[in-house]
């Protein structure tokens, strides 16, 4: 050993080799008192484990979320002229075609349980509420993936900052939403306070959707070219501008349909008619609950092997 480095004996140090040791030493130095972190491989780790590590990772990932989240809205609508109105153009376009055609007789929708304008408006708000749900995390990952693979941060983080983008987007579509509503004849009242519930079991039901989908989608772009072609699909399987169905076979597909109970609930609660979906809504709600930590173990697991494939 030669100046704190370990050499052969007898080798001769060359000039390079000499300006190198003062670097090696301080270099072990700076990383001595640091915390060595010893990765296994994941059969070795509990399920309480890996629960465990999901929460810390929301946990210390709040704050990187919440910069994530105010980065992108800054920069999302910076060269746009209609700004934020994106965010409730389309589902009040939808609407508005559906109120027309129905005025027109075009499309005969008689049955709802109240005025058709604030049904289908209530119902296309909350179906695209549901939409951006499940786009939302797979859009978060792949833009977060050149960042993945150079960064060890919470990824977590990630799907925090989707749900804060999510809640933004209620929060804002709720300031047209109101109103619209109010001139209709559905002044806001306390059954406000468990709609808003509906509608956060509507968007949870979205993210586990989108999260389980975000590992293929990471590794394959048919997932996000998909989902706009099969999303407006599956709108007309659900009672979004038609009421509840209750024999046929849109009745039946409705049963097997997580997003009915809980868009039902909140559009009952707003326009004060009858909910029938009690039993369905609370099997649906234990489901996703399980689902959804199903879904965040799936993606820990799967995201370091995709980061890695992408980056190699």
């Amino acid at each position: 050993m030669r100046d704190g480095c370990l050499n052969a004996p007898g080798q001769r140090l060359l000039g390079w080799e000499n300006a190198f040791i003062p670097f090696t030493r301080e270099f072990f130095w700076i990383f001595e008192g640091m915390e060595v972190k010893v990765y296994t491989p994941r059969r070795e780790e509990s399920i309480a484990t890996l629960f465990r590590e999901i929460f810390l990772g929301f946990k210390e990932g709040r704050e990187l979320a919440w910069r994530l989240f105010v980065r992108d809205l800054k920069a999302g609508y910076r060269k746009s002229y209609l700004g934020m109105f994106w965010l409730f153009l389309p589902p009040l376009a939808t609407a508005g075609v559906w109120i027309f055609l129905n005025r027109q007789q075009v499309v005969s929708i008689s049955d709802a349980p109240m005025a058709y304008a604030g049904f289908t408006l209530c119902g296309t708000i909350l179906w695209s509420l549901f939409s951006e749900s499940i786009t939302k995390p797979i859009q978060r990952y792949q833009g977060a993936m050149s960042m993945m693979t150079k960064l060890n941060f919470p990824r977590e983080a990630i799907v925090l900052a989707s749900v804060y983008d999510l809640l933004f987007s209620f929060a804002l579509k709720l300031v047209i939403l109101i109103p619209i509503l109010w001139i209709l004849g559905y002044p806001p009242s306390l059954n406000f306070i468990p709609a808003f519930l509906a509608v956060a079991g509507l968007i949870i039901t979205g993210l586990v959707i989108g999260v389980g989908l975000s590992p293929i989608g990471l590794l394959y772009s048919d997932i996000g070219k998909g989902l706009p072609i099969v999303l407006p699909f599956v709108m007309y399987l659900t009672p979004v501008i038609y009421p509840l169905r209750t024999e046929g076979t849109l009745s039946a597909l409705q049963g097997f349909n997580p997003v009915t109970p809980f868009l039902e609930r909140a559009r009952s609660l707003i326009g004060g008619y009858e909910f029938t979906l009690n039993q369905e809504m609370w099997i649906w709600a234990g489901i996703i609950a399980v689902a959804f930590f199903i879904a965040l173990a799936a993606i820990r697991i799967a995201l370091p092997v995709i980061v890695e494939r992408s980056g190699s």
